[in-house]
């Protein structure tokens, strides 16, 4: 069974106002056990606002409500969370922290709970130690999921891009650089801040130590007043399916539709897509030449309807199809 261990928060970074970056150093006198880039590992706190699980919500995510004292107040405890792994396993033998990538969750009515509260809360007050269990886990990584391949498609929404920027850095500090194989990385999220690596990944692409190609977008390109033309527009699934040459998902709802109710919520949802658009310098030609169907493999990482949906575009062009799965 694996020790708990109190690390402490070397670093903390907010990137976006529900959207933090942090470091964490290991107990003293200890290092944390050897990791493959895309494994996880459990964090705890001691002072999280407890919460139920209520359902699922129509995107997959589960719904949790607070958690309350017979006086009304939410009751304050502990949580332990997996968390993957940002940092590359490089990285970590080179300074000794592990570094992750995590959002503000909200529970029912808009309420902040859960572990990432906990996190955020950090401070002098509250503290910057983290229990953590001294042992990582997974099979979401490269050796595991891609074997057989030559190109690797990585779809990341959201947070959902941790094991990926893991296993890319990772990559790129190999000896000669890379594996042979072929990377094409898209990542959405809603704004260009909330990307949180699309500097270090551009750098890395641009670096050329491996054949990895780099493709961010965001889906609500309104907010931004000055868009970076390496960025595009359009959430994931309907940039994957951009690429592969079929229909928007909304596109496809309105066609299926059975009834008059029906064909009107397709239109009011075709009428507020935001169009996938691929960054100014790749072109959907670019992209599929590197994503043959018989030699490629998707791995995705994110909003569970999300992945539903590559999976069924992916399965729809017969190409391989792996997800992370806690």
């Amino acid at each position: 069974m694996a020790q708990r261990k109190t690390g402490t928060v070397v670093e903390k970074e907010l990137v976006a106002p529900a959207l933090m970056r942090f470091r964490l150093m290991p107990e003293a006198d200890s290092r944390f056990p050897d990791y493959e880039a895309g494994q996880y590992i459990a964090l705890r706190r001691d002072d999280a606002k407890l919460t139920r699980k209520l359902g699922v919500a129509q995107d997959g995510k589960p719904i949790f409500e607070p958690e309350l004292d017979p006086w009304g107040r939410q009751t304050i405890g502990s949580i332990t969370h997996s968390y993957s792994i940002a940092s590359a396993p490089a990285e970590t033998a080179e300074h000794g922290w592990l570094e992750f990538f995590v959002a503000l969750e909200y529970g029912l009515h808009g309420l902040p709970g859960r572990l990432s509260d906990a996190l955020f809360g950090m401070g002098k007050e509250t503290g910057c130690e983290v229990i953590y269990h001294d042992r990582t886990a997974g099979s979401f990584t490269l050796p595991a999921r891609t074997d057989g391949a030559e190109s690797v498609f990585l779809v990341g929404t959201g947070t959902g891009i941790a094991p990926f920027v893991s296993m890319v850095k990772q990559l790129h500090a190999q000896d000669g650089g890379g594996d042979g194989r072929r990377y094409t990385l898209l990542h959405t999220s809603r704004t260009v801040a909330e990307l949180g690596y699309h500097e270090a990944l551009f750098e890395i692409e641009a670096s050329g130590r491996f054949d990895f190609m780099y493709v961010p977008t965001i889906s609500r390109p309104a907010q931004e007043a000055a868009l970076d033309k390496r960025i595009g527009q359009g959430r994931a699934t309907n940039v994957v399916r951009h690429i592969l040459d079929l229909p928007n998902a909304e596109e496809d709802k309105l066609t299926n539709a059975a009834g008059e109710v029906a064909r009107m919520a397709g239109n009011l949802a075709l009428e507020r897509l935001v169009p996938p658009v691929l960054p100014s310098h790749l072109t959907v030609k670019t992209l599929a030449e590197r994503l043959d169907p018989a030699s490629t493999v998707v791995l995705t990482v994110g909003n569970p309807a999300s992945m539903a949906d590559i999976k069924a575009t992916a399965a729809r062009r017969q190409i391989r199809f792996e997800m992370e799965e806690w």
